[in-house]
């Protein structure tokens, strides 16, 4: 026979169980390319100080050379090199728009599930870097309607701080949204670029905790002039990538730099 304490204890058993399939279906949905995931607004909000802080202990001073063009106007896709660990928080501190993050899929994993989810509310969306192709569609929406994103277009880190090469996703982007908006809109894209005073290669890909304060000296931020596509001619990936490289890679500091064939 069962008593209210026994029909009691099967509802909680039964809701744990709804609880954790949904959980767990989300998270796989987090982790999958290409898959938006709901933005929460105060979490960004609270994630942008969070990251500031953050970035002074560990990094140090901020400078940034060209604000304006943060609030520049039109649909528009920030692109920084990518030679640490801590570029991610250190733009995502800077940013007036709360922008989307394109990241790497492996990134989002973790703490059970809730690094995907966590990451997903601050803005971020998965990319599998082996089926690259799965973002461009999904991206484009997002631009198109009205969300800013942020794509480090050498597709991973480069510890040594050496340009990799360019990968066309931010242009396919770019171009989508120009076509999609009827080429009525203007569409850019900013390139960034992040030197850091102090480079320790050994850690640049590692854990944060690794890094310690060997970075700690300083970062200065240089955002261009916004790129807009419609003034390149002809409009083609290939072309809007090597201007947008064009634009970060000229701004090569001491931790920063071209490879050795220059290309």
């Amino acid at each position: 026979m069962k008593t209210p304490f026994n029909r009691g204890s099967h509802l909680v058993k039964e809701f744990v169980a709804t609880w954790r399939k949904k959980f767990r279906e989300y998270v796989d949905l987090c982790l999958t390319s290409g898959f938006i995931p709901k933005s929460f607004r105060p979490l960004q909000l609270v994630g942008k100080y969070l990251a500031r802080l953050w970035v002074y202990i560990q990094v140090g001073r901020i400078r940034i050379v060209g604000k304006e063009n943060l609030v520049a106007p039109g649909r528009l896709i920030f692109c920084p090199n990518h030679s640490s660990m801590f570029d991610a928080p250190v733009v995502y501190s800077i940013m007036r728009r709360m922008p989307r993050y394109m990241t790497a899929q492996e990134e989002m994993r973790g703490l059970w599930g809730l690094k995907a989810i966590v990451m997903g509310a601050f803005g971020c969306f998965a990319v599998d870097r082996t089926k690259g192709k799965t973002v461009i569609e999904p991206a484009i929406k997002v631009l198109v309607g009205g969300d800013t994103l942020v794509v480090f277009p050498e597709g991973k880190i480069s510890n040594s701080g050496t340009y990799l090469p360019f990968k066309k996703g931010s242009a396919l982007i770019a171009i989508g949204a120009y076509e999609r908006l009827e080429k009525k809109e203007k569409v850019g894209i900013v390139p960034i670029h992040l030197c850091f005073g102090k480079r320790d290669e050994a850690t640049a890909g590692g854990s944060y905790g690794a890094m310690g304060f060997k970075w700690r000296g300083g970062v200065t931020i240089t955002v261009g002039t916004p790129i807009y596509i419609n003034d390149i001619t002809p409009m083609t990936s290939d072309n809007v990538t090597e201007v947008v490289r064009e634009a970060i890679v000229t701004q090569a500091c001491a931790t920063t730099h071209l490879p050795v064939d220059g290309k």
